[in-house]
């Protein structure tokens, strides 16, 4: 694969990780990165996301939260020689349960490092602008200060 494909891969992964309930993979994807929501304690590596993240994410008798995550308008910026890259997106997340109808729940904008170590692309970085934020009350089981993944 080419560096547009590994790192499309990872931004890809991130959403299909966490939508079929596949937590220990999400988290693992920051296993060496930091994860930033617009106005919230940055968290660090997969226990932080395992721990704060996930924690308030609600999941169903199917083990998913019942949500799809759509990214759309990836952008890249790719340093082959130096092994960095950015990249921003857009992210709408879905939601429909038996009690909830489908709404999209969350736009907001993904702001992401990568970094290539041992010849593999990584995420350094995720930081979340939170845009527009709807009912996330099936989603998060605390909504405080947190917003959606």
């Amino acid at each position: 694969m080419n560096s547009v494909s590994e790192i499309t891969h990872l931004i890809n992964q991130y959403g299909f990780t966490i939508d079929t309930g596949d937590v220990d993979g999400f988290a693992a994807l920051f296993e060496h990165a930091e994860w930033v929501v617009e106005g919230a304690v940055p968290n660090h590596g997969k226990e932080d996301m395992l721990n704060n993240v996930v924690a308030n994410v609600r999941l169903y008798e199917d083990g998913t939260p019942k949500t799809k995550h759509v990214v759309s308008n990836v952008e890249l910026n790719i340093e082959d020689v130096s092994g960095t890259a950015t990249a921003q997106s857009y992210v709408t997340l879905f939601q429909q349960t038996d009690t909830f109808s489908l709404q999209a729940i969350f736009c907001g904008h993904y702001f992401d490092e990568f970094e290539r170590v041992g010849g593999d692309w990584r995420f350094k970085k995720r930081v979340i602008r939170h845009v527009l934020v709807g009912d996330l009350s099936a989603h998060l089981i605390t909504q405080g200060d947190v917003v959606p993944d």
